[in-house]
């Protein structure tokens, strides 16, 4: 299943996270997933870091990278609140049509809204709550898959998702990202019909390579 969703393949009718520290890869495996998923269908991707970058998906498709474009329905948000009404009120109404969303990042724009306000928060963790309600309902829906990418924040042991138990709990599929000796390790730590899973790759001109 690892090996799937680096090389483009996300599951359909649920919702895959990966989370990982900035410069890990987390971007290029979105587009090598929107690249494949262009074959299936539009693709609706979600910027809220501005890291999609059309020049990469020329590197990695040169010969068709028209296509791809042709074929992206893309969102570039600037805060939360964007981003809640893209999700809740734009996608219902096209995603019939996709095989594929992406978030990425879902959580960044999240974390900038975060305040010493607790009633700010509770109503944030729930519009966030929300939104990935919505997005696996999509999934289940029309049969396509959801990718989102997550920031991590430290912990005494290194590094943790963001956005705690809830994304944890909606997200079936999770695959945390890491830098390896100059490589890069991905691990499988959640899935419904797998054990945890490892492998090494790199970050090509063409994508990525896979080491093990």
């Amino acid at each position: 299943m690892l090996r799937e969703i680096l090389q483009g393949n996300a599951e359909k009718g649920t919702i895959t996270q990966i989370y990982g520290p900035p410069g890990v890869g987390k971007t290029n495996i979105c587009i090598i997933n929107s690249i494949n998923a262009i074959n299936f269908g539009k693709v609706i991707y979600i910027d809220t870091e501005g890291g999609l970058s059309i020049e990469r998906i020329k590197q990695i498709a040169p010969n068709y990278y028209q296509k791809v474009l042709e074929n992206m329905i893309i969102y570039d948000v600037f805060d939360f609140y964007e981003q809640d009404k893209v999700i809740q009120k734009e996608l219902p109404l096209i995603a019939n049509n996709a095989s594929l969303i992406v978030v990425d990042n879902i959580t960044s724009l999240y974390r900038l809204e975060l305040s010493d306000e607790a009633n700010k928060n509770i109503m944030l963790n729930k519009m966030l709550g929300n939104q990935v309600k919505t997005l696996l309902k999509l999934a289940k829906t029309n049969n396509l898959a959801v990718l989102i990418t997550n920031q991590v924040r430290e912990t005494v042991n290194g590094f943790e998702a963001s956005g705690g138990t809830l994304l944890e709990y909606w997200s079936k599929c999770i695959v945390r990202l890491e830098k390896l000796n100059g490589d890069r390790l991905a691990i499988l730590e959640k899935h419904r019909h797998a054990g945890e899973e490892k492998l090494r790759f790199k970050i090509v001109e063409r994508g990525i390579e896979i080491l093990d």
